[in-house]
């Protein structure tokens, strides 16, 4: 799914190219109107010029020349004007050999048109009717002016202005990503806190640091973190007290079956076994009610802290012997997705099991699967178990004790803790090191 900046990113660069290419077409209409009202009125104005230039001589109407703009005079120099009269015509020098082609008009009748003339060029015209009302001897006199001048101009601005507009836009577009990625540092952090969060390096979020908008979700989900703890805690709590306080009924049932062996032998045998079981069966269900399975990542556990411990404690209780302990973590993993709790009593037991039945080495290997699984190996160079014992560790629904296990103590609390998780454990003979070797492949 989208995120949110990269949604917000192209709404918003969107609404500025948009309001940008409008702003460009309204500029570009303007100006263009502006310019032809430019020209038009330049060419009224030139129109009242040629008027007052225009005088009887000898009883023939001239136009000095002298009057009017130089502009007038070098050969196709872009600014024209034509009198037509109805026995002649007269043109300005700029004309040169060219003839405006002029529709006679009316007294006081304007027209405004854009032809060709000189050089082909586009021209803006503007005649005008000169004469008296409903008289057959009317003239008609006409300005131009070249358009590719006014064009190029026109162009050069409106050019400035697209560059100018198209760099703006750009630094309006840098400056919106900018703006936004700035904005949301702090949901960025909010992300690095929650991922250390996950990794355990943190308890809680800080709220001091978290912008003031998304601030409840931040105290909502510390309070769900607490409330949870303090679930898991108050569990382990009745857990507790629940087996303290079975523990003087099945006393009492003891003592009962030991004298009521004296006199009924059978029924106190038959009694025994279901006090066993129902001894066996309590401490399997505290012993997997303990483990929390969805654990605060907070309490995971730690590699390589966690594991120094173990071995450092497990070197204490060997002391007498001389074991070499080595732990490769070639991916620098450093959690393993169990309660920190569980994990020591897993891993726990497994080491001392390694340390218990070693001669001299013992190996831990940590690594992850290109599965994304974390993958953890404990070998020994013991003597191993055999094969059909092998098969036997590893039935499901085999619950193993020291005595059928003759390798290791507490395995039984490992298969119930893998299986509490969904961890896979596997037991087979080292290949290197030609002892037990003891595999728990862990999804995180």
């Amino acid at each position: 799914m989208m995120s949110i900046r990269f949604k917000l990113s192209l709404w918003l660069s969107g609404l500025i190219i948009i309001a940008t290419l409008i702003g460009l077409f309204l500029f570009e209409s303007m100006l263009r109107d502006a310019f032809h009202d430019s020209i038009i009125n330049r060419l009224e104005e030139d129109l009242e010029h040629i008027i007052i230039a225009t005088r009887l001589d000898d009883g023939e109407l001239v136009i000095d020349q002298n009057q009017l703009s130089s502009f007038y005079r070098p050969a196709y120099s872009g600014r024209y004007f034509q009198l037509n009269l109805p026995n002649k015509t007269i043109r300005s020098r700029s004309l040169w050999d060219a003839e405006l082609h002029i529709v006679n008009l009316e007294s006081q009748q304007k027209r405004v048109w854009q032809a060709k003339g000189p050089k082909n060029n586009d021209m803006q015209l503007l005649s005008i009717g000169i004469g008296a009302p409903n008289s057959n001897n009317t003239a008609t006199l006409t300005v131009a002016q070249d358009l590719s001048i006014g064009r190029r101009v026109f162009s050069e601005v409106f050019g400035t202005k697209l560059a100018i507009n198209i760099g703006m836009l750009l630094a309006m577009i840098a400056g919106i990503f900018i703006i936004l990625r700035q904005s949301f540092k702090p949901v960025n952090q909010i992300q690095g806190a929650l991922a250390k969060l996950r990794e355990g390096d943190i308890a809680s979020l800080e709220i001091a640091q978290i912008p003031a908008e998304i601030r409840p979700l931040a105290e909502t989900y510390n309070q769900l973190l607490d409330y949870t703890a303090k679930q898991i805690e108050r569990s382990r709590n009745n857990l507790g007290n629940l087996s303290h306080g079975l523990k003087t009924p099945l006393a009492v049932m003891q003592q009962q079956v030991e004298t009521l062996g004296l006199s009924h032998p059978e029924a106190a045998l038959a009694m025994q076994q279901q006090l066993d079981l129902v001894h066996k069966m309590i401490e399997r269900k505290l012993a997997a009610a303990r483990i929390t399975g969805d654990m605060l990542p907070a309490a995971q556990l730690t590699v390589p802290k966690d594991f120094d411990s173990l071995i450092n404690t497990l070197h204490k209780v060997h002391h007498n012997r001389q074991i070499h302990c080595t732990v490769t973590n070639p991916d620098q993993i450093s959690r393993i997705p169990i309660h920190r709790e569980d994990g020591m009593e897993l891993f726990g037991n497994l080491l001392d099991n390694a340390f218990k039945w070693a001669n001299a080495q013992v190996r831990v290997c940590i690594e992850q699967t290109p599965n994304g699984e974390i993958l953890l190996q404990i070998k020994d160079d013991g003597s191993g178990v055999e094969q059909d014992k092998l098969a036997l560790l590893t039935a499901r629904g085999t619950r193993l004790d020291e005595a059928t296990m003759g390798h290791g103590l507490g395995l039984s609390i490992v298969k119930e803790i893998c299986d509490q998780y969904g961890f896979t454990l596997q037991f087979r003979r080292s290949d290197s090191l030609k002892g037990l070797s003891v595999s728990v492949l862990m999804s995180q």
